[in-house]
């Protein structure tokens, strides 16, 4: 098998039978595999699109461990030499993951790859983009950065041609070699959302790896179709995305520059936050984004209260699942 197309969906189903449609049908023919990774979705829907899609290899879950823990588990069924992961909000566009494997094969050097990403109305979507340390958490100092040094520091929002190096890709659309996978010891599951893939790009990077993408390959990504399905949904995944930064500079910093980095997070969300809140008193509560700003920020301190209290950054998501695994 060449390629193991691998997919983790948490009930996304009308999004994910999209993506299966335009899978099957570029697969016909192809020596390549679709497993989908369900983390315990328990809604019922999981045996109806088992049936309309014969081809495609599900695998459920016994719970909702998160993206990378899903990943892993996928994984595990494959055989490819290839591994393709991909959001189920994502489309591939005609031929784009056969021109994927052919631009990988014609540059063996190339360990994570990825493809440019568009959202409905063509507009590119941000899928790489330079490691986070210190100032670049703020988008004032990236933006500086880019403005200066648009050659070492590409805007990922600008549309882009042929091959580019890069600091990490999205694991919304991310391709590694099987023996690279392994080298890297697979995704990392004290991660439960966001930042993952940022995690793995490093851990390449410190291992020699190149990582780079694709400009002349498109897929189509309707971001947020798995993730901000209602309120809490919203609140939860917006929450989870910050508490995953904390993890990140844990997992990959040390010493003072360990302190520093959590003050920089801290100090790049938090202050925002507290003015949304303010706002959102001020307007009575009357907008809706507002309001999801407001229990993001009640969230976040719920999360450092825990942290503290559990000497650990791991989101509080990781040790509910973990438990109820275990039942």
């Amino acid at each position: 098998m060449i390629l193991s197309i691998i997919i983790v969906n948490y009930r996304s189903w009308d999004c994910l039978e999209v993506c299966l449609d335009r899978l099957v049908e570029e697969s016909e023919g192809q020596p390549w595999e679709l497993i989908v990774a369900d983390n315990d979705s328990a809604d019922g829907h999981l045996e109806g699109c088992r049936a309309r899609f014969p081809r495609v290899r599900f695998l459920q879950s016994p719970k909702n461990g998160g993206f990378a823990y899903g990943c892993n588990r996928g994984t595990a069924l494959a055989t490819g030499e290839v591994l393709l992961f991909l959001n189920p909000d994502v489309i591939a566009e005609p031929g784009s993951i056969g021109k994927l494997i052919e631009t990988k094969r014609e540059n063996p050097g190339i360990s994570v790859f990825s493809a440019r990403q568009v959202d409905a109305q063509g507009r590119t979507r941000k899928v790489f983009d330079m490691f986070p340390d210190k100032l670049t958490w703020f988008r004032s100092a990236k933006f500086l950065l880019r403005t200066l040094r648009p050659d070492r520091y590409p805007d990922p929002r600008r549309p882009f041609s042929g091959l580019l190096d890069c600091d990490w890709v999205s694991g919304s659309v991310l391709m590694i070699g099987r023996d690279d996978f392994n080298r890297l010891g697979g995704w990392r599951e004290d991660y439960w959302m966001y930042v993952e893939d940022c995690d793995l790009c490093l851990r390449a990077r410190r291992q020699g790896m190149r990582v780079a993408c694709s400009g002349d390959v498109r897929m189509i990504h309707h971001h947020g179709g798995a993730s901000r399905q209602n309120f809490s949904v919203s609140v939860l995944t917006r929450t989870e995305a910050i508490i995953s930064k904390h993890l990140f500079v844990h997992l990959n910093y040390r010493g003072p520059n360990r302190g520093l980095n959590h003050l920089c997070v801290f100090l790049a969300v938090v202050p925002k936050l507290l003015m949304f809140s303010l706002l959102d008193l001020l307007t009575l509560r009357r907008s809706t984004m507002l309001k999801t700003r407001s229990a993001v920020l009640v969230g976040l301190f719920r999360h450092y209260g825990y942290a503290l209290r559990n000497r650990t950054w791991r989101s509080r998501q990781v040790e509910l699942r973990a438990k109820a695994g275990e039942c």
